[in-house]
């Protein structure tokens, strides 16, 4: 998983360089998820990563967003520079990693590893036995590709396990989602019309939370563990990320819960991907803080694979 290590003499100083890394994984229980080819983020047009939650909804655009990057960066903050990271560059993205927005307080402390330190410190072998320990054994394995002793790794990786008590529906006919004058058939799960003699299981596994119309409301589908939830919005956005998360949670909030009734229909389009993305406007950066300005941002990486079906969804 580490690449991209580099050593660089400057003007006879030894430069450093720090890696951050993450890995997020949200699959279903198929046994094809280790089948879903790795693609390059840069091979889709209509697709943004962000590594905040600050991002802009642009219209006829898919936008992803994970809080793994955020966590990595975050123990790069608050644990080695120890204040706000500068870079020799103004960076727009850099005022918004450094605010913090998610954090190690948002995750059940059993479902990820978060750490950062130098490979004087053996980082590398640090990472992986926290891994194993908190993992399993065959959780992927950082190889410690740091040269120098005072290089520094900023590394986050989330595990969870989510699975629906009963297994949905796989809706017949394809779902149309539409852009403009494009549309696109996708593959749908979820309930054809319910009915409580043929349905009642699934009754306490769907929250229809706020419902204003078919093309305005918000669900909830219960995983296996109480403590884990989903929820599916189909609303208009706002203009940013965070705005439509505000907004979605005080309707969460707000909103007059409702059970699943005679005839509804639930359709939730089945997802499934598995992203490599590198935020290239950090690398190459050098920092700008005291006591670190021979550092330099050599990678800044996410992976994130994500598929959701009729069985449920694990992150790995």
């Amino acid at each position: 998983m580490a690449r991209g290590v580099t050593e660089l003499r400057k003007k006879e100083y030894l430069y450093f360089y720090i890696f951050l890394f993450s890995v997020f994984a949200l699959t279903s229980c198929s046994k094809d998820f280790d089948k879903l080819p790795i693609m390059n983020s840069k091979q889709l047009e209509q697709t943004d990563i962000s590594s905040h939650m600050e991002a802009r909804i642009v219209g006829g655009k898919n936008l992803v967003y994970c809080s793994t990057f955020q966590l990595s960066w975050n123990e790069l903050k608050n644990n080695i520079i120890k204040e706000d990271i500068k870079l020799n560059q103004e960076i727009d993205i850099v005022s918004k990693l450094n605010k913090g927005l998610s954090t190690k307080l948002d995750i059940d402390d059993k479902d990820y590893v978060a750490m950062v330190g130098m490979k004087k410190d053996n980082i590398v072998q640090t990472i992986n036995t926290q891994l194993v320990k908190k993992f399993n054994p065959s959780t992927p394995k950082l190889i410690d590709e740091l040269r120098n002793d005072d290089d520094i790794l900023a590394y986050s990786y989330l595990y969870k396990s989510l699975k629906f008590a009963h297994k949905f529906e796989i809706i017949k006919n394809d779902i149309v989602f539409k852009d403009g004058t494009k549309s696109k058939n996708v593959s749908a799960f979820g309930l054809e019309e319910y009915s409580s003699n043929n349905h009642q299981k699934y009754r306490d596994l769907v929250d229809i939370i706020d419902y204003k119309s078919d093309l305005d409301f918000i669900i909830r589908l219960h995983s296996n563990t109480q403590s884990d939830e989903i929820i599916i919005a189909n609303i208009s956005p706002q203009d940013t990320l965070l705005k439509t998360l505000e907004m979605i949670d005080n309707r969460v909030k707000n909103g007059k819960q409702q059970s699943l009734a005679e005839r509804d229909t639930l359709q939730i389009p089945k997802l499934s991907f598995n992203l490599s993305h590198s935020f290239s406007e950090l690398t190459g950066k050098y920092l700008s803080n005291n006591n670190f300005t021979k550092y330099y941002i050599s990678e800044a990486k996410q992976d994130i694979t994500f598929q959701l079906d009729e069985n449920g969804a694990q992150l790995e």
